[in-house]
């Protein structure tokens, strides 16, 4: 399949929004209940609904209301959802739209429909929908993918924002982003928030190239962006170790911390092993360790500026290759975009990539915790590949990780010596042959477990790939080395491709250029992605969606819904996995899984907004 002629035009698609109301509160229309549907509405409906052309997510008998729209558009009301129907939409799977239960209805069972006058002049459509249990104000708004992308930065900041850190917030009362909590952690504190900075950085230097470095909503783009790239340096410091050790999240003191884990208390020029039913179990809680390091001002100031010290701020321990993958590409696009006007900045990336590659080549390509021993999942040694299976397994991922990180170390320090070396060391020893082997290596060992393939991988490591592998290929100088490298992105292939995923299509477009991309189904995924990435749940069983089981028991959707209609997830679950809830009515996840795709197809010149 050709590539397209770049840059691809995004045209302004609608985005839907719900407003909740309890039945009788003053802003719902009294109308509303007066509309409530009887027999003669149902069998009205019955009758529109006898030759319906495309198939419903809801039973034909189940529908009982509905209500007209724009342009010859219709809503109709079931006991299992609404649904609206647009037969002047251009792309077919657009002309029937679902909306259920919590994101769009506080229940499923539709009473009555009632047309809303449009609020403003984007607003295509505006219906009142009455429930059982409530009532909602729906309108679907003509949106560019740019507006959406700020619409979900706003939200992220104000919301799910903790010092800089972006992954998720609690709420306390569902729905009400007002009522976020003052606390929340995530062990992957650092792999989300390097990803949302990427994003960020790619976004200010978008607005540089296009408005100048002084616009104002330029300089704005650039606040967000450092803001975000001193939070994941601050976990590359944060230990205060000095063997370059990287936590995984930190809380201050008024945080709680969970009952399981590695955590430790700084104090001082010391750490304290903090109990927990891990470090109980193990006989480590209470150990003192060194955190003489000092934490650089530059980066410190972010719990400061809430008025806290160093003294009683708790961070995690025992971190993964996630952290380490999302946090060294982030230093590369950091000293890329930030880095040549932020000296200061690009320093510290700097020093924290030598201190943090400087340990892993030291503990034979293994991170190890203050114990000696090897986190459970930075291990990157023959060692690790050599035990069992699963070691075996991980090797074509890890093999390609670690020599990212030297790529990157060399790149952003201008440094060969001793990285150079360790990376021909690793090639010596055939790392550069291990990526390749991925897909046969997880067809073999989950036929081993009579198992699918798609039952057994970590989701979450599509997105280690597509960071391990892009970095890797633009940086790699051998051309011969760089083509061993995309056969190791192309194995992926198998289980990312069927997502079509911007975030992961595009960096392989970057990195394979010459392979085939459904950019028609990549412009489509801008336009359906939903404008808050609150986690209310949806109904994923639905008629005109059959399920698919698979060799080991799980279910998934047949066809891949789309992104609005399905429940809201980071870049680490199967989209097509049957499942309503990712996080319920009060969580708020973070938008970067819209803005790193976004702002990377906007910088590469891949995609932009249409117009008109």
């Amino acid at each position: 399949m050709p590539n397209p002629t770049f840059p691809i035009p995004l045209p302004a698609h609608l985005c839907r929004f719900s407003a909740f109301y309890p039945k009788h509160a003053p802003a719902v229309p009294k109308e509303l209940a007066a509309a409530k549907a009887g027999p003669a509405e149902a069998e009205a409906v019955a009758l529109a609904l006898r030759d319906f052309p495309l198939p419903l997510p809801s039973k034909k008998k189940d529908y009982t209301c509905q209500a007209p729209g724009q342009d010859g558009a219709v809503w109709y009301g079931a006991k299992t959802g609404l649904t609206y129907y647009d037969p002047g939409a251009a792309r077919l799977e657009d002309r029937v739209r679902y909306f259920s239960a919590q994101r769009d209805l506080p229940d499923n069972e539709v009473l009555a429909l009632l047309p809303a006058e449009a609020p403003a002049e984007n607003v295509r459509e505006a219906v009142w929908v009455l429930t059982k249990t409530g009532a909602t104000h729906i309108t679907l708004r003509w949106t560019t993918p740019q507006e959406q992308a700020e619409l979900l930065l706003a939200e992220t900041l104000e919301v799910v924002d903790r010092r800089g850190m972006v992954s998720q917030r609690h709420l306390s009362v569902p729905y009400r982003p007002e009522t976020k909590v003052p606390y929340n952690e995530s062990d992957n504190d650092g792999c989300f928030t390097a990803g949302f900075a990427i994003g960020e950085m790619l976004h200010y230097a978008v607005f540089r190239r296009e408005l100048g470095e002084d616009h104002p909503e330029t300089q704005r783009a650039r606040k967000t962006a450092t803001r975000a790239a001193e939070a994941c340096l601050l976990l590359m410091y944060m230990p205060g170790r000095g063997n370059g050790f990287v936590a995984r999240t930190y809380m201050t003191p008024h945080e709680p911390i969970p009952a399981g884990g590695l955590y430790f208390r700084k104090q001082g020029d010391q750490a304290i092993c903090v109990t927990t039913h891990n470090t109980l179990r193990d006989g480590i809680a209470g150990t003192i360790i060194d955190a003489s390091a000092p934490v650089p001002e530059r980066l410190a100031h972010l719990y400061k500026d809430e008025g806290f010290t160093g003294d009683g701020l708790v961070y995690k321990a025992d971190t993964s290759s996630d952290e380490i993958t999302l946090h060294f590409a982030h230093l590369w696009f950091l000293h890329t975009i930030l880095g040549p006007a932020d000296p200061e900045l690009d320093q510290l990336a700097r020093d924290a990539a030598k201190a943090l590659m400087r340990h892993i080549i030291e503990h034979g390509y293994e991170m190890h915790d203050f114990g000696g021993e090897p986190t459970t999942w930075s291990k990157w040694s023959e060692r690790y590949f050599s035990f069992g299976s699963l070691g075996w397994y991980d090797s074509c991922l890890n093999a390609a990780e670690v020599l990212m990180y030297l790529r990157v170390t060399m790149a952003i320090t201008g440094e060969s010596d001793p990285w150079q070396a360790a990376f021909d060391e690793l090639i010596g020893k055939g790392y550069a042959e291990l990526p390749a082997l991925h897909h046969d290596r997880l067809v073999q060992g989950t036929m081993a477990m009579d198992i699918d393939p798609i039952e057994e991988i970590m989701f979450g490591d599509h997105m280690l790939a597509t960071m391990a592998f892009w970095p890797l290929i633009t940086l790699e100088p051998d051309e011969a080395l760089k083509e061993k490298f995309r056969a190791g992105f192309r194995a992926w292939r198998g289980t990312i491709a069927r997502e079509y995923n911007p975030g992961y299509d595009l960096p392989f477009h970057l990195a394979c250029p010459d392979d085939a991309i459904d950019w028609e189904r990549l412009t489509a995924w801008f336009g359906r992605s939903p404008a808050s990435r609150l986690g209310a749940s949806v109904t994923t069983a639905r008629q005109d969606i059959p399920l698919r089981a698979r060799w080991g028991g799980s279910r998934e959707t047949a066809a891949l819904l789309a992104d609005d209609e399905r429940f809201v997830a980071k870049y680490d679950r199967n989209p097509y996995e049957f499942r309503d809830e990712e996080g319920g009515t009060t969580l708020m996840e973070s938008g970067y899984v819209y803005t790193f795709a976004y702002w990377i197809g906007r910088y590469y010149g891949i995609f932009e907004d249409q117009a008109d």
